[in-house]
């Protein structure tokens, strides 16, 4: 018989990679809930019964990551049963002992543990209660001596002075001031005011009452459930000291932020020392705080009847992980959480891979540049105490400098990036290139000083809003859709509602390319504008940051940072398959449909639009012009299109770039032109709508094959339209004769007044008179109307609602169908972005510039999602998004 292949062992089960990074966090800073609960894990039915205590094991290797040429990660200790016998005693002293073992930086010390320890081993006295106290107190007193070493060194001066003859007088009273009375200040606090608790769990009148009842030949047993709650809450007792707060003079104030953490890979044996453990915290952490102590425990078998389910959805990818993280960081009224993982594995060991790859707990290390502040700072502030007391004409006053703006900062590419309210700097550069910001600075700031009675919460608007000087491109398109967020919140501000919560804006310029936005490794000295908001996030009441606007590397890097400060971020305008794809932010969405759906569009239309085979040939030849520097946008669409329309039509690819420099639409046009009408095909763009003025500008200069004879005109379709083409369509078509312009949009005006998208025309109109509306506006309309109407939500239950708070909501919870004006949005802990939102392809006709729309597919603003698109007869299938 052949024998059965080698078991391969338990494997990580699914989204376990997103738990381990939650516990990670609590144990690296530890949060202000005063009672942690221990997490017990176990599996769903169907899953490996293994793989919990698999789980807790790997953890313990990945706490000690650092052995061996730097400290331990965090202190830990794990409680086998494999390893130990003997009950609870032997395992809470492997607990001690492994937490003054592995401790990061400095010693640990634990004096009540070892007290109460000590009194375990001690024997009573015969005679009245003092006599039979007495012996344990020499033994205690003995012990505090070993602990306390001046008073160590005290008794050795004062046995050297006993060995002689002349100083042998002194010995009297050395030993009265250096050792009797410290020792007789040493019993009155065991007496009186020494572990007072312990003695209220035995109900004695002191610490030395009670230490007869639990010492050596007391009555009580070693495994006696009083007993154990002592031991367990001694310690409990010095890891809080060890990790309490500490002054600035104090050479271990950055330390110390970590928590203290137990591990017990198994608990199925009731009797064992891991369930004895487990049990006592769980009698013990109901009534006492146990903020420095997570245990993580791991069953096979039935879980404890008193570990309370966590309650989280498996299925769901953060379920588990923002359950744990609410409670580790909230605290709960259950001492023991169960936490059921999924009965899927990892087969495709993604989970692994994250686990093993990202950055693991990190503890403050030694440095011995630490005793410089406690030493430095007293000594200036002596000197500065001097300068101040010192005759001023000692020093003349320097000139007055001008107040620096709080955090608007000019930049070499001649702008000025930063975050204000509008009053406090001013991002807007000089002359008409700052003409739109600063006007909208202006409002932003009226909008504002409306709020008067100091509650409040704050949306960061961050996003380019300027260019760098010397391009001339179109105006970035984060200035159409700040205009809706202020139309939004004038609307919200002015209303009534029974919960209203005012909303504040702040607008953060990042720069032309975002480059501003987040930290760079390349430049560190550069602005962060993302570290800026972060700066100002408690005085400010930050909720959450909206815009975003373009899909960069430099974008999902200020993501990464806003999610690690716990701040949500809804984005507009991006649509970059990195932004939503598996390495994205847990605390990022987007209201925008992602490239896999427009470039599904895109092909589906020219494959069968008639308005385009009437300017083509077949199925059109698709000449693709698109950015290669630009990875996350240009080329990830170019990407995705070429690999839907391949199978239907022959494709040519040029390419150029969006920075000065490099290949220019200008060096393109002929070769553009050249090709199409070689081909008889289609211009697909899909480069930034910001550039495309520039690429027809050349193409109306270039002459030859881009100026068609009269009656004829190139066809060109774009993934997206410059806001001024989409408010004027009529001087669009004046201004390029030559140019048939299809373009993608998200959204297209109807006549009924009901539509949400109509219903924000108004809204606009209101703030901003004649300047048009667009999609762009409507999706800044609405992704402060989301966050704000969250936070409504919120209110009942909470008067001070947190930007996590906001972010749990939407996983939670979250919108399946919000009347949105840029269409019908969901939201939620599965959906990072709108499912089927609705998309429009419209045109701009020659000669007049009529704008009609040609395709609408998704769900539509009726809450239909037609399946086909075009005019009876000639309909054809909605495309659907692949991934």
């Amino acid at each position: 018989m052949p024998s059965s292949p080698a078991d391969p062992g338990p494997r990580y089960p699914r989204w376990s990679d997103r738990l381990i990074r939650q516990l990670d966090n609590f144990a690296a800073t530890r949060s202000k809930a005063v009672r942690v609960p221990a997490l017990v894990l176990a599996r769903q039915d169907g899953g490996d019964v293994r793989s919990p205590a698999f789980m807790v094991r790997e953890y313990e290797h990945r706490l000690a990551r650092g052995r061996g040429n730097s400290p331990f990660q965090v202190p830990h200790a794990v409680v086998d049963d494999a390893e130990l016998a003997g009950g609870f005693i032997p395992a809470v002293d492997q607990v001690a002992l492994r937490f003054q073992l592995t401790m990061p930086s400095g010693r640990l010390r634990l004096s009540a543990f070892h007290m109460c320890r000590a009194v375990l081993e001690s024997e009573r006295g015969t005679g009245d209660v003092q006599a039979q106290q007495q012996p344990i107190l020499d033994e205690l007193h003995t012990a505090w001596l070993k602990r306390r070493w001046p008073l160590r060194v005290g008794a050795q001066i004062a046995a050297f002075f006993g060995r002689h003859f002349l100083t042998g007088w002194l010995q009297g009273l050395v030993a009265a001031l250096i050792v009797g009375f410290p020792k007789v200040c040493y019993r009155f606090y065991l007496r009186h005011w020494g572990l007072r608790w312990a003695a209220d769990e035995l109900g004695a009148a002191c610490f030395l009452d009670a230490a007869l009842a639990f010492c050596k030949d007391s009555d009580l047993d070693r495994e006696d459930p009083r007993v154990r709650r002592i031991l367990l809450r001694a310690l409990l007792t010095d890891l809080r000291k060890a990790t309490r707060w500490r002054t600035w003079l104090s050479h271990t104030w950055a330390r110390r932020r970590w928590s203290f953490v137990v591990l017990i890979p198994e608990i199925d044996d009731v009797t064992g020392p891991g369930r004895a453990f487990l049990d006592t915290f769980e009698e013990l952490a109901g009534d006492q705080p146990s903020q420095p102590l997570l245990v993580l425990a791991a069953c096979a078998g039935p879980p404890p009847d008193y570990a309370a389910s966590l309650g989280p959805d498996p299925d769901r990818p953060n379920g588990i992980a923002d359950k744990v993280f609410a409670f580790l960081n909230e605290g709960s009224d259950e001492p023991v959480r169960l936490v059921t993982l999924p009965a899927e594995d990892d087969t495709e060991g993604t989970a692994r891979k994250k686990i093993e790859t990202h950055p693991s707990v990190s503890a403050r290390r030694d440095h011995p540049l630490d005793w410089l502040r406690p030493a430095v700072l007293p000594v200036m502030a002596a000197a500065t105490a001097g300068i101040v007391v010192a005759p001023h004409y000692l020093w003349p006053a320097p000139p007055p400098r001008p107040p620096k703006p709080p955090s608007c900062v000019a930049v070499e590419t001649g702008e000025r990036v930063g975050v204000t309210d509008g009053t406090q700097c001013d991002l807007a550069v000089r002359g008409d290139r700052g003409k739109e910001l600063r006007e909208l600075e202006h409002q932003v700031a009226e909008e504002n000083a409306r709020i008067t009675d100091g509650r409040y919460r704050t949306l960061v608007f961050l996003a380019p809003l300027s260019l760098q000087k010397g391009v001339y491109d179109d105006p970035p398109i984060g200035l159409q859709i700040l205009r809706g967020a202020i139309a939004q919140q004038h609307k919200l501000n002015i209303g009534v509602r029974q919960n209203k919560m005012p909303i504040r804006l702040l607008i953060a310029n990042t720069g032309q390319y975002f480059k501003y936005g987040s930290h760079s490794a390349k430049s560190p000295r550069d602005p962060d504008v993302t570290q800026m908001i972060l700066d100002r996030q408690r005085k400010d009441h930050i909720a959450a940051v909206i815009g975003l606007t373009q899909s960069r590397p430099e974008s999902l890097n200020a993501a990464r940072e806003l999610d690690r400060a716990g701040i949500p971020v809804i984005a507009n305008g991006v649509t970059g398959s990195n932004m939503v794809g598996p390495d994205s932010p847990q605390r990022y969405f987007q209201i925008s449909a992602p490239n896999t759906r427009v470039a599904t569009t895109l092909a589906g239309f020219l494959r069968n639009s008639p308005a385009v085979r009437a300017l083509t040939s077949g199925t059109p030849h698709a000449v693709v012009v698109y950015d290669p520097t630009d990875t996350y946008f240009s080329t990830d669409l170019k990407n995705l299109f070429v690999d839907a329309y391949r199978e239907y039509g022959d494709i040519d690819e040029v390419t150029y770039s969006e920075k000065p420099g490099a290949t220019t639409p200008e060096s393109i046009a002929n070769d553009v032109c050249n090709r199409v009408a070689a081909t008889h095909g289609i211009v697909v763009y899909l480069g930034r709508s910001g550039v495309l003025p520039s690429l027809l500008t050349a193409m109306q200069r270039a002459g030859g094959q881009c100026q068609p004879a009269e009656g004829a005109t190139i066809p060109l379709i774009a993934e997206s339209a410059p806001i001024d083409f989409q408010l004027h369509p009529e001087k669009t078509a004046r201004a390029y004769p030559y140019m048939t312009l299809f373009y993608e949009a998200a959204n297209a005006p109807t006549q009924d007044p009901r539509d949400s998208y109509s219903r924000f025309t108004q809204d606009f109109a209101a703030v901003f008179g004649d300047r048009g509306a667009d999609a762009d506006a409507a999706g800044g309309f609405d992704t402060v109307g989301i966050v704000t109407q969250v936070i409504e939500y919120l209110l009942p239950a909470s008067h001070d609602v947190e930007p996590n708070d906001i972010y749990l909501w939407l996983t939670a919870s979250g919108f399946s169908e919000y009347p949105g004006a840029s269409g019908v949005l969901r939201l939620d802990g599965k959906n990072k972005y709108p499912p089927n939102k609705a998309v429009f392809i419209r045109e701009i006709r020659q000669p007049r510039g009529k704008t009609s729309t040609l395709l609408s597919c998704g769900i539509l603003p009726d809450r239909q999602n037609p399946a086909r698109w075009g005019t009876p007869p000639d309909t054809f299938p909605c495309p659907r998004e692949t991934t």
